[in-house]
């Protein structure tokens, strides 16, 4: 074979090998295209089979899974699985640290910066989650605060029309101390009839609206010889249960949908469990205190139950470093949890509190400003294994530790039977980490 024979062979290899190299692009492009091109109920019926989080993930794919699935949400056709919290982490130190996500499935820390979610700004401040919707307020310069409600998944803001001003008189002094703290609400604010409470800071004062008929906000004041100070609040079915720290009136309830006076006048619900007092001691203007209790109300929707849970701890603080409620402003050292007990409100029965020695099909995920619970079964069903072991009691909490911030943010989750604890470590992300944690379980509506 001469020299010609030669190069005339090379370039016909060299010519079927581009051949065979845009067959192979062609092959990839048509199978891209029927994949990109998947019919709407193929797609929908995966969806099924898939949790929220998912959905966002593929929906990044192409611009017609994109449409599919916004079209799906839209119109509700495909509810997506069942799945456990998130932890909302909000850093407490300005411009220092991203806001981020834990994830109890994997125990790990993600960032939450996305261009397609919409996520709380500096200036404001969450004061719950509702649906997936969280309760934020911003300060103005006049001492009002502009309440919103943000979805973070679909990107929507439903504005409250009317500003919530401060109490005009407050058992607090000093009115920088005085403060809107936590906030529920009865639904998504797209509901019609949503109504979003709040409690300020003097524990004295609660404030109501209806986000989608009232004109302005209605305050309900503490009387500290007949309800005494409002510790704790949750709603259910248009109705606010609030527990108090008078033995006499220690859980009421207000009306809130079907009332005619404005406001309503509470109703007795139930006295709640009295415990003896924590144990302390001493020792270089340092107390140490042994059974200190904190209780959390929130409500079973699937069961229709009040819950009320305690949770023990050891702390230590400085001696007059609490507030006029006797309520601990910071801690020398992390807390140390030792138990759980769980009580629920039987109506059947005088509406008194029952304890619980095992909570069956529940989870229960505790937070400063929002608990709730869920079922175990689904979750596990979900998830495709016993992830949720029984009697678990998740909690998410902050405890103001300047020396150790990164020790004052506790994940963890307790056995309601064997008091049993487990902790999920945030100690890698530093000194400078100083989180506030909230349950959160996203929405797409």
């Amino acid at each position: 074979m001469d020299d010609m024979e030669e190069r005339e062979e090379t370039l016909d290899n060299e010519s079927k090998g581009k051949q065979n190299m845009l067959i192979g692009k062609d092959e990839e492009l048509s199978r891209i295209r029927e994949w990109t091109h998947l019919p709407s109920d193929i797609l929908e019926m995966i969806m099924k089979r898939l949790k929220l989080m998912d959905y966002l993930a593929i929906s990044g794919v192409c611009s017609p899974w994109r449409a599919t699935i916004n079209q799906a949400i839209a119109n509700k056709h495909c509810h997506p699985l069942p799945e456990l919290p998130f932890v909302f982490l909000r850093s407490q130190r300005k411009c220092v640290l991203p806001d981020m996500f834990f994830s109890v499935d994997t125990e790990q820390v993600y960032s939450l910066k996305s261009k397609n979610n919409t996520l709380p700004k500096r200036g404001h401040l969450c004061h719950g989650i509702i649906e997936g919707w969280m309760i934020l307020s911003e300060k103005r310069t006049d001492d009002t605060n502009v309440i919103s409600f943000l979805n973070p998944v679909s990107n929507d803001v439903v504005m409250v029309p009317s500003p919530l001003s401060l109490p005009s008189q407050s058992p607090i002094h000093d009115r920088s101390d005085l403060y809107v703290g936590k906030m529920v609400a009865s639904s998504s604010p797209k509901c019609e009839d949503c109504v979003v409470v709040g409690r300020f800071s003097d524990y004295a004062h609660i404030a109501y609206f209806r986000v989608n008929s009232d004109k302005s906000w209605t305050m309900i004041e503490a009387s500290k010889e007949d309800t005494g100070y409002f510790y704790d609040m949750e709603i259910f079915d248009g109705k606010l249960y609030v527990r108090t720290d008078k033995l006499s009136s220690a859980m009421l309830v207000y009306d809130l949908q079907d009332s005619i006076e404005e406001p309503p006048k509470p109703k007795v619900l139930g006295m709640i469990p009295r415990w003896p007092q924590p144990e302390r001691s001493v020792h270089d203007n340092l107390i140490h205190a042994k059974g200190i209790i904190y209780a959390y109300l929130t409500r079973d929707y699937a069961s229709g139950e009040l819950l009320l849970i305690f949770l023990f701890s050891n702390s230590v603080y400085e001696a007059g470093n609490v507030d006029f409620m006797k309520v601990i402003r910071q801690y020398v050292s992390p807390h140390q949890i030792t138990k759980c007990e769980v009580f629920k409100l039987d109506s059947s029965n005088d509406n008194k509190w029952v304890k619980l020695h095992h909570l069956d099909d529940r989870v229960i995920f505790l937070g400063n400003y929002k608990s709730f619970v869920m079922s175990r079964e689904a979750l596990n069903n979900t998830t495709g294994g016993e992830l949720i072991t029984k009697d678990s009691v998740y909690f998410a909490l902050h405890y103001a530790c300047p020396a150790k911030p990164w020790l004052g943010t506790q994940l963890g989750r307790i056995c309601l039977t064997d008091n049993s604890i487990k902790y999920f470590s945030l100690e890698q992300f530093g000194q400078e980490m100083d989180f506030y944690p909230y349950w959160f379980l996203p929405s797409a509506w």
